[in-house]
């Protein structure tokens, strides 16, 4: 981004010309309010020039990458196909993937004033602890019980093949990108992949997140939850996405939340989940894989910022846990080549 005044007259005339709120008016206050491996976010208000509303509080939302033209595109389908089913998304307004606007591509949604789930579990007492990790688990429940053929019949990439073709194509990609490497305990754990999903049993197809955590849900100041960060999204084994929960949520010095989350998810859907452990393990494998080819080829090739790599390696305790869970599902150790992909 450039100046903030600059910035903000850039998509004043932007938003003027396009007319996405069919009437005129200016960007103010346009404050850069977080960003992470992916995205840059900015909030904003938009003042109108006439009108009983006098202006409309929004997020500003970049995409860095290789692939950001394709994950900027996915993330505002998929949410406006949420907003529309009624699933708890905050409303998005534009979807702007010519890079000649602000460099990157990007998407303007509704504002949600609020904090984040993460944080109000910190300044809440007990009880409501386990009210807002019952609703935590809730939400997710509900995300894997719609129906998939609402999000297939919108877009060619969720064609309605095997369902374990996200793990054949994860797996795939992993062998390709290896190539020029030589590399073996990565292409061993793949190899133990590739064996052990033929024990896996009831392969059952549903939305998923992948990426869904207590930073990703907003309370608002309402008390109303909002799922946020939707550029993973896909339609896999729901298991890919309960167990990449479990690990986010247990490698960041939670270890408890494994089996707390694992237990409400099962007493709120009625069945039990079988065959977690291989997830968990794919879950495992799939951390370990972006940060070998982040730091080796740089986090673009898989559509993350250039600072991303440096914030991985700020993150070695959560690192260390993560190759931990691979080795005891697998029984493959890591470790080394995990000290040497971080420089310790």
């Amino acid at each position: 981004m450039m100046a903030k005044s600059e910035d903000e007259l850039k998509l004043s005339q932007y938003f003027n010309a396009h007319q996405i709120f069919e009437k005129q008016g200016r960007v103010i206050n346009l404050t850069k309010i977080a960003h992470g491996w992916e995205t840059e976010i900015y909030s904003f208000n938009f003042r109108f020039e006439s009108g009983i509303v006098p202006q409309k509080e929004l997020v500003l939302r970049i995409y860095a990458g290789d692939a950001a033209e394709e994950k900027s595109n996915k993330e505002f389908r998929v949410m406006a196909k949420l907003h529309g089913l009624g699933f708890p998304v905050p409303k998005v307004y534009h979807l702007e993937i010519n890079r000649s606007v602000l460099g990157k591509p990007f998407v303007i949604m509704e504002k949600v004033n609020g904090k984040s789930m993460a944080e109000t579990i910190e300044e809440s007492p007990i009880k409501e602890k386990e009210e807002m990790v019952k609703l935590f688990c809730k939400i997710f429940v509900d995300l894997h019980r719609l129906d998939k053929e609402n999000f297939i019949s919108e877009s060619s990439i969720y064609d309605k093949g095997t369902p374990d073709r996200f793990l054949n194509g994860m797996l795939e990609k992993g062998r390709r990108m290896l190539i020029p490497f030589n590399e073996n305990q990565i292409k061993n754990v793949l190899d133990w992949l590739e064996q052990e999903k033929e024990n896996v049993h009831s392969w059952r197809l549903s939305p998923v997140h992948l990426d869904y955590h207590f930073n990703n849900i907003l309370i608002g100041n309402n008390g109303k939850p909002f799922v946020i960060d939707w550029t993973n999204f896909d339609i896999a084994d729901y298991r890919m996405d309960l167990a990449w929960t479990i690990l986010l949520s247990s490698s960041y010095d939670h270890p408890e939340a494994r089996d707390i989350i694992l237990e409400i998810y099962e007493r709120i859907s009625g069945e039990k989940v079988e065959d977690i452990e291989f997830f968990e393990a794919l879950a495992a494998a799939r951390r370990l894989f972006s940060i070998f080819i982040s730091l080796r080829m740089g986090p673009e090739r898989l559509g993350m910022r250039p600072e991303a790599a440096e914030l991985m390696k700020r993150q070695k305790g959560h690192m260390r846990y993560v190759s931990k869970v691979l080795h005891n599902h697998t029984g493959i150790n890591v470790s080394e080549l995990l000290d040497e992909f971080l420089n310790f």
